[in-house]
């Protein structure tokens, strides 16, 4: 149960990369303290309700689509590997785009900014594979994180410098890559192409 909490949270956390959002958004909000608080706070809770609800309501919505899970395997493995490569570029993905003079805290800093697809794709992915009891604390705990590195964001910028945001990235974007293969991988053995060794 604890290792595949640490596995799902791991996961999210590298997946949704909440590093990345640090210069965005101070460029936002800027070194005001009350905003700053404020909109940590309703990302983050907006970044929890969002996977969460998507986690939950995920599988519904693909079956009601007719699409198989082995196909959604497919996908999001696809979809993470082309995150991973924007990371290991040290770009932000062109999934995770923001408009720099946008005031909004849910759009774009909560989506698609930290919950973008790879986030939501996983959220579904986690929930199907390890269920509830392990998924939903996980994107709770991953959401903490996303809280308090926003909250610290002028910190950890003045700490880490844009060079270490992008190692971090980079990183992040290895961890990213082993996931979407993951899932590929899964998907292949499921058709019979790949045999589990």
């Amino acid at each position: 149960m604890i290792a595949e909490f640490l596995t799902v949270l791991i996961s999210l956390f590298a997946i949704i990369d909440p590093l990345a959002a640090v210069p965005a958004f101070m460029s936002i909000f800027g070194k005001d303290k009350n905003k700053i608080k404020r909109a940590s706070i309703q990302a983050s809770a907006a970044v929890f309700m969002l996977l969460l609800v998507f986690s939950v309501f995920g599988t519904f919505i693909l079956t009601s689509l007719g699409i198989s899970q082995t196909a959604f395997l497919i996908a999001g493995g696809i979809l993470l590997l082309i995150l991973s490569f924007d990371f290991l570029l040290g770009n932000l993905p062109r999934s995770r785009t923001v408009e720099k003079e946008s005031t909004d805290v849910i759009v774009p800093i909560a989506t698609p900014l930290l919950a973008g697809p790879g986030a939501i794709t996983s959220s579904i992915y986690f929930m199907q594979s390890y269920g509830p009891i392990v998924t939903i604390p996980a994107i709770f705990v991953a959401s903490l994180a996303c809280l308090a590195f926003l909250f610290c964001s002028y910190g950890i910028s003045k700490v880490i410098g844009k060079n270490g945001l992008k190692v971090f990235s980079r990183i992040m974007g290895i961890i990213t890559a082993g996931i979407a293969i993951s899932l590929i991988e899964k998907a292949l053995v499921i058709y019979g192409v790949v045999k589990v060794v």
